[in-house]
């Protein structure tokens, strides 16, 4: 069985062009625990910390198939939470309708019931399946890179949810992003920041990129839960984006 790494994603070579693939992330000193650096109600650690890992698969356009949580918390209490919340984000999931079948709510895990923890701490792994992973549509020079939402870390996260302020990507802008025919490519954002990624996308698809004069993005902030998504769009493509999705679009830059 090959084993490869693309991205962020882990990609196993099941047999002629399928391949499953595996996202993964953790959280850790954020909740209501005593020792959590960050306080926050543990529904929404499980609800962001579900849909990074969401967001990783289908902007691949994988297929999830099965979500795996490990959590350093007791069941009865932080534990049913954190899963509420993951819960929460699988039913926006399916509710996108990106596949005709669903993933399913019931989720399988672990939690920690034989040492008290006073710090919240948490895992997901989301297992997915793809055809043809590397038939990718072909990037020319004049096509552009944007950035759909802006990255958010911490307590940023916080403000835009509690103020609705519409500033993270969600699974409706993704979908539009996916079935558009004008969208080359797509990369979530995620902790390394919007700098990391931009390699990323020139490395895979074997271009450079010309970057604009802006100041408004920083270019290696964390991201966070992946609040914010790279696109390579073709270039007269921006205005209509605009108009079919509702968080901010910033030009980052062109390929040359």
């Amino acid at each position: 069985m090959q084993i490869l790494t693309y991205r962020d994603l882990t990609l196993m070579h099941i047999d002629g062009n399928r391949y499953f693939t595996i996202a993964c992330d953790s959280c850790g000193g954020i909740g209501m625990s005593e020792l959590d650096f960050i306080k926050v109600d543990e529904e929404i650690v499980g609800y962001l910390t579900a849909k990074l890992c969401l967001v990783e698969t289908i902007a691949f356009k994988a297929k999830p198939t099965v979500l795996i949580n490990t959590l350093c918390v007791e069941m009865n209490g932080r534990g049913k939470r954190i899963i509420s919340g993951i819960e929460k984000a699988i039913k926006e999931y399916n509710e996108a309708n990106f596949y005709e079948d669903n993933l399913e709510i019931t989720i399988t895990g672990s939690t920690e019931e034989n040492i008290p923890t006073k710090q919240t701490g948490l895992g997901i792994t989301l297992m997915g399946e793809i055809f043809n992973p590397f038939n990718k549509k072909e990037v020319i020079s004049g096509d552009l890179v944007v950035l759909v939402g802006y990255p958010k870390v911490g307590n940023e996260v916080l403000e835009d949810l509690n103020e609705n302020k519409n500033e993270i990507i969600n699974f409706h802008s993704l979908k539009h992003l996916i079935n558009n025919e004008d969208v080359l490519d797509l990369l979530p954002i995620g902790s390394k920041g919007v700098q990391f990624e931009l390699n990323q996308l020139k490395e895979t698809n074997n271009i450079d990129i010309k970057l604009e004069n802006q100041s408004s993005i920083s270019l290696h902030k964390s991201a966070g839960p992946a609040t914010c998504v790279l696109a390579i769009i073709k270039k007269d493509a921006i205005e209509g984006l605009k108009k079919q999705i509702s968080q901010p679009i910033t030009l980052l830059g062109e390929i040359i």
